[in-house]
């Protein structure tokens, strides 16, 4: 049953994430050829070419960074919206009385979610790719490419790759447990779920600080990824305890 479940999990936000992907893709190349174009017109007619190239790297910045604001901006807002919706939203009473556990509704949205956002997160790279392939054309970019993927190998990335895994899930369960606690309350309970977001990254800022200056830092000597890695794997515990025992005990849906 619970493979089911993540099917149609996966379903469910997947035509949202293809969209958003989708619109990833053609907006980098487009934007791509736009500065391609930009920058050829730039130096047939501008006397100065060189003050106008020197702009297209801040350009490129400028856009790589719309590009990640908005795509994870985008992506939030699926995560939370499928959650909401298929807990607290009309499939709620629907979704607590199918014959799976409260850990396997929890686990397939969890899974669900971090498998699109895996896959939203390649495509972005591929976006980037595309946004300066046109600048830097096919010949040069295909001599860079080897280059790139060394730098990308496992072996020199792996804790901070461990480190990102885990807290991508941490903060994927962040927002389910804000969620979760927003609907303990009669009125405001989406009002409520963005207080008790930001309340628990206040604490969770604070208590971090104060193990990591205190405790970590003297009772192992390990790298800074590392030990910021336990931290979100305590995290994500934490994150997935209370939310179980929420929804378990203290959910009401209206």
């Amino acid at each position: 049953m619970f493979t089911t479940l993540l099917k149609y999990d996966l379903k469910s936000i997947g035509r949202w994430y293809i969209a958003l992907n989708a619109g990833i893709l053609i907006s980098s190349f487009a934007l791509g050829l736009s500065l391609r174009s930009f920058e050829s017109f730039a130096q047939t007619t501008s006397s100065s070419p060189n003050h106008v190239m020197q702009l297209i790297p801040l350009i490129l910045a400028m856009i790589f960074g719309i590009l990640v604001a908005g795509s994870w901006v985008a992506t939030v807002i699926i995560i939370v919206r499928r959650f909401y919706q298929s807990i607290f939203g009309k499939e709620g009473y629907l979704t607590l009385t199918l014959p799976v556990t409260t850990h396997q509704i929890i686990l397939s949205r969890l899974l669900a979610a971090f498998i699109w956002t895996l896959c939203n997160t390649l495509v972005l790279i591929i976006g980037v790719g595309l946004l300066i392939l046109p600048m830097s054309g096919v010949g040069q970019f295909l001599i860079a490419l080897p280059h790139i993927v060394s730098l990308l190998t496992i072996s020199k990335w792996e804790i901070l790759l461990v480190y990102l895994i885990a807290a991508t899930i941490s903060e994927i369960l962040m927002f389910y447990l804000a969620i979760t606690i927003g609907q303990l309350f009669t009125n405001r309970r989406i009002l409520m779920s963005f207080v008790a977001y930001f309340a628990i990254a206040i604490i969770g800022t604070v208590l971090s600080s104060i193990i990591d200056s205190h405790l970590l830092k003297n009772i192992v000597d390990i790298s800074y990824f590392g030990y910021a890695t336990i931290g979100e794997i305590i995290d994500i515990l934490i994150f997935y305890f209370i939310t179980y025992y929420l929804l378990e005990n203290k959910v009401d849906i209206q």
